[in-house]
């Protein structure tokens, strides 16, 4: 696919929308364009422009266009490159159904929660109670993204070695962790100036000459 010329589709189908709501203007095909692009690692800026054109909320942008929240401890070197992806192409998702709910949404995805604890996890014990989280949450990134080829993923928890851990045990430790990195994301992008549209038109133009970088994201430590 022809990035450049996808995006200009996609921007001019968004531009000659109008009175739509965002949920209409983001019609199945541009919907699908958006996804396949943010598979290929185009960059988080784009995607975002494109939403807050389309007339997202201003939190909904916010979460797509901000940082990627881990420990800077030296591990975060260690985090698998199909991590990266995983949250951007989970951050979308989340950010389509929102726009179809007419809501917004309060918790980052799983593979933000691998992306925050695997550096930890890499450094300190964890707590039996956040190994379980760390666990969960790495096991339903892996089984959504399916990264490895040819890797049974029905006897994952079997590979791991352990028993299965229900979301129900660990929902509450989860769900903290989880809104706290979506916060922090937010407010980060919204220091950035994101969630207006007027400055937005200039500042973050929508080209397609950006692929994210992996060893380029930004990051921004929990515990800062």
């Amino acid at each position: 696919m022809n990035q450049q010329h996808s995006l200009f589709d996609v921007e001019e189908t968004i531009r000659n929308s109008k009175n739509q709501k965002t949920s209409e203007i983001l019609n199945p095909s541009t919907r699908k364009i958006l996804q396949l692009l943010t598979s290929q690692g185009i960059n988080k800026t784009v995607t975002a422009s494109l939403l807050d054109l389309a007339g997202a909320s201003r939190e909904i942008v916010q979460y797509i266009a901000g940082p990627i929240v881990t420990q800077q401890n030296g591990w975060q070197q260690s985090i698998p490159s199909w991590v990266w992806r995983a949250i951007a192409v989970d951050r979308l998702d989340v950010a389509l159904q929102e726009i179809d709910k007419g809501e917004v949404g309060k918790l980052a995805s799983s593979s933000e929660v691998v992306a925050l604890m695997m550096p930890i996890a890499f450094e300190v014990p964890l707590s039996s109670e956040w190994t379980d989280v760390y666990l969960w949450a790495s096991y339903d990134a892996l089984v959504r993204h399916r990264p490895f080829k040819n890797f049974n993923y029905e006897n994952l928890w079997e590979k791991i070695g352990t028993t299965p851990v229900s979301y129900n045990k660990i929902r509450s430790d989860y769900e903290t962790l989880a809104a706290d990195i979506r916060s922090r994301v937010v407010k980060h992008a919204a220091k950035e100036g994101w969630g207006k549209k007027s400055s937005n038109k200039n500042k973050h133009p929508v080209t397609a000459n950006s692929t994210e970088s992996n060893t380029k994201m930004e990051q921004l430590s929990l515990f800062s």
